[in-house]
């Protein structure tokens, strides 16, 4: 992961639920009924089956905790085929901290992050640059704690909604 990838996503922004595109959305309502009246739910709790229309858009990312003071570093556990489309390679097992591009990089960090540490979901719209062409997507990353309270997995999506 030391050189700069050609389709490295850019323009990371938030972006509303309500502004979500439609399988977006249904994943969101599949996490909360999943978590019932937990904080999150557990890796176990969400099967692939139930996600079938979205299992090549799907990432996860282990959490890995260094300690009380050192900030998680991630792992990507699964990089959805659709990732790997436009990302140009298959990242799993690499650690997001080794992406070369560093304001890419921080910038990710800092979403994931946000997920692992403060247990808080995150909507966004990023564009790939492919041929020439900015394809923009929208995704979510969602928390998951095999023990209700730590975030230990960030489920995550993104789905291509417009070629701009």
């Amino acid at each position: 992961m030391g050189q700069e990838t050609p389709g490295a996503p850019r323009h990371i922004t938030p972006v509303a639920e309500a502004d979500l595109d439609p399988q977006l959305q249904w994943l969101l309502g599949y996490w909360a009924e999943k978590r019932g009246g937990r904080r999150f739910p557990a890796r176990s709790d969400i099967d692939p089956l139930e996600l079938k229309s979205l299992l090549g858009h799907i990432l996860m990312v282990d959490v890995v905790r260094q300690g009380d003071d050192a900030p998680p570093r991630f792992r990507y556990r699964l990089f959805g085929t659709e990732f790997v489309f436009y990302h140009g390679a298959d990242l799993t097992g690499h650690w997001l901290d080794e992406i070369a591009n560093r304001e890419f990089r921080d910038e990710l960090l800092a979403l994931y992050r946000a997920v692992a540490v403060a247990g808080v979901m995150r909507t966004l719209s990023y564009d790939y640059l492919v041929d020439r062409q900015r394809h923009r997507f929208q995704a979510v990353l969602l928390p998951l704690s095999s023990d209700g309270g730590q975030v230990d997995i960030v489920l995550g999506c993104g789905v291509r909604v417009g070629v701009i």
